[in-house]
């Protein structure tokens, strides 16, 4: 705490060199209570339930933090207010912070401090009982000042701490990303023209085949596995190198019905059943068609291979005057909370085949768009995907407000 705010708290309570002198006196008769004092604080303390349970995950913390009372309380009696003096009584806040305990507890604690303290003085022979009580009341006013603004310091720090290490993750993540952006490159250009020229000829030859030659399904496979190694390099160059958004006034029934149309030559999603629930009128949107195209096949896979045989794959829309909600439900096995919380990390996966980045590259498109993305998740009964996002993002505009339907207002 800065000098000048204790000072000028010294002036507002009042506090001056007399009652120095007076709270300095009242160490002789208390000093043999002062540890009968600690306990029955400590006791006190110990009683409220989240307070004892922090206490309780260390108990060379809770030994720490008697012996930083002990201290405090001997130090109040010093009778020398001065810049050394507000260093140390500031330790009691920050102690209080890293032990996890609650800032209300402070007041409370000085309270409880003040009555066990008040009750001594009373009892005792100590002469002038009235005003030393005063003089003791106006110092533990202060203490309270001191420990908040060194609890808030401490508080700010910590903030800042989590604050820089957030960045840094980032700068991190950006590092990572550049380089995984060369890769990108790289493998686009190595591999991804290779790739369709062997594509187009497995096709030849296999169109030279009959359907029942026994090499027609092994061309099949490798037509399957080429087309898997080039959605690998667009997951990449997608995630790595992101295209900017290009708004255009859209329906989101149209894409929906669009990328299900697509969906439907897939294997996995012939063994699902499929299920629409949208607003009577139309929902629309500015957005880059493709993208969203993009997250709704992203999120209706993972559907859909999570789901068990005939099992229910399920999307909804629903829209107010700022938000499109849209909702991929599926009701196979599901995530723990583990899981959950890193399927938004990039090149994380529980598949056996798959680059791990199908969910961040949605939260990508969600973000471009002004929107987000929530997981929720239980293991043996499915998933949903919540995704918002702004009908107009960035202030694009689809148009005059009297183009949309009433029922979106």
């Amino acid at each position: 705490m800065p000098t000048a705010i204790f000072k000028d708290m010294k002036r507002f309570v009042g506090f001056d060199g007399q009652d120095a002198d007076n709270v300095r006196s009242l160490i002789g008769p208390l000093a043999p209570l002062l540890p009968g004092i600690v306990d029955r604080f400590y006791g006190k303390v110990r009683s409220r339930d989240g307070v004892r349970d922090a206490l309780d995950q260390s108990q060379g913390r809770t030994e720490l933090l008697r012996q930083v009372v002990s201290e405090w309380l001997h130090g109040l009696f010093s009778g020398i207010y001065d810049d050394d003096y507000i260093r140390e009584r500031a330790r009691a806040g920050r102690d209080h912070l890293r032990a996890g305990l609650p800032q209300h507890l402070m007041i409370v604690g000085i309270q409880c401090i003040w009555q066990e303290l008040e009750e001594a003085i009373r009892s005792s022979s100590v002469r002038t009982k009235r005003a030393k009580l005063a003089s003791l009341h106006k110092l533990l006013i202060l203490e309270t000042g001191i420990m908040l603004e060194s609890y808030r310091e401490s508080h700010a720090a910590q903030v800042r701490q989590v604050e820089h290490d957030a960045m840094e993750a980032r700068l991190r993540e950006a590092e990572q990303l550049a380089q995984i952006g060369q890769l990108a490159a790289s493998l686009a250009h190595e591999i991804k023209n290779p790739l369709a020229g062997i594509s187009g000829a497995i096709e030849v030859i296999r169109d030279n085949l009959r359907p029942d030659q026994p090499h027609w399904p092994v061309l099949g496979e490798v037509l399957r596995q080429i087309k898997r190694l080039d959605r690998t390099v667009k997951d990449l160059l997608v995630y790595a190198r992101p295209k900017p958004p290009r708004y255009q006034r859209c329906e989101l029934s149209r894409v929906v019905e669009r990328v299900v149309a697509l969906l439907r030559q897939e294997p996995e999603f012939e063994r699902v059943r499929f299920e629409y629930g949208h607003p009577q009128d139309l929902v629309w949107i500015a957005a880059d068609e493709h993208l969203l195209e993009q997250l709704l096949m992203n999120l209706l896979l993972n559907a859909a291979h999570a789901s068990p045989e005939d099992g229910l794959v399920r999307v909804s829309t629903s829209v107010n005057s700022k938000y499109v909600r849209l909702v991929v439900e599926d009701r196979g096995c599901g995530m723990d909370d583990d899981v959950t919380r890193r399927a938004l990390e990039p090149f994380f996966t529980t598949k056996a085949r798959g680059t791990g980045l199908g969910l961040p590259i949605c939260r990508k498109i969600a973000e471009a768009h002004g929107g987000t993305i929530l997981i929720r998740s239980t293991p043996g009964e499915g998933t949903d995907v919540t995704v918002e996002l702004l009908r107009h993002p960035n202030g694009v505009a689809t148009g005059a407000e009297d183009e949309y339907p009433s029922s979106d207002r």
